[in-house]
């Protein structure tokens, strides 16, 4: 097994907060006799040292490979940084925030979770609040309210010395940090990975991992929630008015990438749940729905598990799982996960 707890690509240690990134572990996951394999992206986490508390999701690649992209070309993060998020793109720059000591306004939708919100103020960066979608959609016209808010911070006369917008849905250092770490990793693990199963939201991993994959005989297929949908952190492309610009020219239309059904997410959530003690992010419901249709044909696949259910205990309840309780801690010990 490749992977080393102790030995991540990046580890910070500062103001009292831990952070690593990268080299994430690979789980074996087997519903009624059919296995893939999964890539636990829970593992590029933050932890408080005085607390205990532990927090990690996919979106600590990206955030980092941002803000060192930024520091890199100006020296030090001397404004407030702002972005629109739904959730793990905002906790993770809040902790490198944190960590750093730079200051950080999250722009969120009033409809993400109470478990986000709480988060975020615990870290000490309280989200802005603003009538959006889920995930806000990518459009030059101020509907999306969050992307709009963010860019007259950033661009205004008034205000744009002050702030910065990384804005993750066009920075490319967000697709370089799945091109550098995340498709390397896959490639490390090998065992005859023939696709590889990412949602859409920003396009970061999928365009990343399409670069890293490039030429090694690895398909990597991009999922998408339903219209309508209850999945933070993804985008039903028809519902966007435009695609992120990271994914332009790397699609013909929004039919090309797979749609997978709320109902379908939740409830292989909820298998995996009850078989492994494993509580997922719904995200992760969607490309371990698609993963298994893929394995039952006979594919080996690995889907990527993007974050544990920690931002979602509300939300699960309303679907009728009730986890009220649950250690998440247990989740970043690699003794508590079936293991490749």
């Amino acid at each position: 097994m490749y992977y080393d707890m102790r030995n991540p690509y990046f580890e910070l240690n500062k103001n009292g907060i831990a952070i690593r990134v990268g080299n994430t572990p690979v789980i074996r996951i087997e519903i009624k006799g059919v296995e893939f394999y999964a890539k636990a992206e829970w593992f590029n986490y933050f932890k408080m040292l005085e607390s205990g508390f532990v927090h990690g999701s996919i979106k600590m690649r990206a955030a980092y490979y941002m803000l060192r992209d930024y520091i890199n070309r100006y020296g030090s993060v001397n404004r407030t940084v702002v972005e629109p998020t739904s959730g793990n793109t905002g906790i993770a720059i809040a902790a490198l925030a944190k960590l750093y000591g730079f200051r950080f306004m999250p722009i969120v939708s009033y409809k993400v979770t109470e478990e986000v919100k709480n988060i975020l103020n615990s870290l000490g960066y309280p989200p802005i609040e603003v009538d959006d979608n889920l995930c806000p959609r990518v459009s030059n016209t101020d509907t999306d309210q969050a992307i709009a808010l963010a860019r007259s911070y950033a661009l205004s006369p008034a205000t744009k010395d002050k702030y910065v917008w990384l804005n993750q849905y066009e920075n490319e250092a967000n697709p370089k940090a799945h091109e550098e770490t995340t498709a390397r990793e896959i490639l490390n693990f090998g065992n005859g990975i023939e696709a590889v199963i990412t949602g859409i939201g920003t396009g970061g991993s999928y365009v990343g991992l399409k670069r890293g994959l490039k030429g090694k005989g690895i398909e990597v297929i991009g999922v998408q929630p339903q219209r309508n949908h209850r999945i933070q952190g993804l985008r039903n492309l028809s519902e966007s008015a435009l695609v992120p610009k990271i994914l332009e020219g790397e699609i013909n239309a929004a039919s090309d990438f797979p749609v997978v059904k709320d109902d379908d997410a939740f409830d292989m959530v909820r298998k995996i749940f009850l078989e492994y003690g494993i509580l997922l992010g719904p995200s992760s419901g969607i490309t371990a729905w698609y993963a298994y249709q893929l394995a039952r044909k006979g594919k080996k696949v690995m889907a990527i598990f993007a974050d544990t259910g920690q931002n979602y205990i509300g939300l699960y309840e309303s679907f009728g799982l009730k986890v009220d309780g649950y250690d998440f801690k247990t989740m970043y010990s690699t003794k508590s996960l079936p293991l490749a």
